[in-house]
């Protein structure tokens, strides 16, 4: 069921087709030289598209709904993943807003082999408002862990969203920091069995969200080492 509502979301918000798997499986076959690039991969996919819009919640408010990401191809070196081919993620995310400008958030969801489990917290740094044009600034921490039958990995971010609050469309930019872990298994080499690797990368977003009534589209477009990536989410705000 989550599959094919993050597809849709794909195919609504940025015209995307989901007919093609990411095929992770392959990492079984990974060779030493593939262990980083794919890692770098994996965490711009955990970091990208949690978040389209800089103003906190309020006490008491809610937001769910479905976060894709999505890489038009894998980086130089990760011989994992088929050359020229789109991958990604799907996740559901819950947030709630908590006092002193404070949103906690919740995701998990499992994606071709890859089930992922985190949250995070996000700090308004001033005041929110709903005045027109008004620009709203907030600090993002978040974790993940992503597991497959081949590989698991943890996943730290932190990041710096602004929003601007246009009627209906409002962009949105954000910078941020990627740190993953990644740890084989069961893999063919028994060499790499237990092998662990980190890698960090810079990250860099911009998008627009579309508000309809109490829910929103968004979509954007993020660049993290060398590559580009493409971000939907779809849901329900208030």
């Amino acid at each position: 069921m989550l599959k094919k509502t993050v597809c849709f979301a794909f195919a609504s918000l940025l015209g995307l087709s989901c007919a093609s798997a990411a095929s992770y499986d392959n990492f079984r076959a990974v060779t030493p030289a593939a262990l980083k690039p794919f890692a770098r991969d994996l965490g711009g996919l955990l970091g990208s598209g949690s978040n389209q819009t800089a103003r906190p919640l309020g006490f008491a408010g809610f937001d769910i709904g479905v976060r894709g990401a999505s890489q038009f191809n894998p980086s130089s070196g990760n011989s994992v993943l088929k050359k020229n081919n789109l991958f990604g993620l799907g996740l559901v995310q819950a947030e709630i807003g908590m006092p002193y400008r404070i949103d906690g958030f919740v995701r998990g969801g499992a994606f071709e082999g890859v089930a992922v489990a985190g949250g995070g917290l996000r700090y308004g740094l001033w005041n929110l408002s709903d005045e027109k044009y008004k620009i709203n600034a907030m600090l993002v921490g978040m974790a993940n862990m992503a597991t497959h039958r081949y590989f698991n990995a943890v996943h730290f971010n932190a990041g710096l969203l602004v929003s601007i609050n246009v009627p209906v469309v409002a962009p949105f930019i954000g910078v941020a920091y990627d740190m993953t872990r990644l740890q084989a298994q069961g893999v063919d080499d028994v060499s790499l069995a237990g092998k662990k690797i980190s890698v960090a990368a810079a990250r860099f977003t911009a998008g627009i969200r579309v508000k309809i009534k109490l829910g929103y589209l968004a979509g954007g477009i993020t660049y993290t080492h060398a590559r580009s990536l493409a971000n939907a989410s779809a849901g329900f705000r208030f």
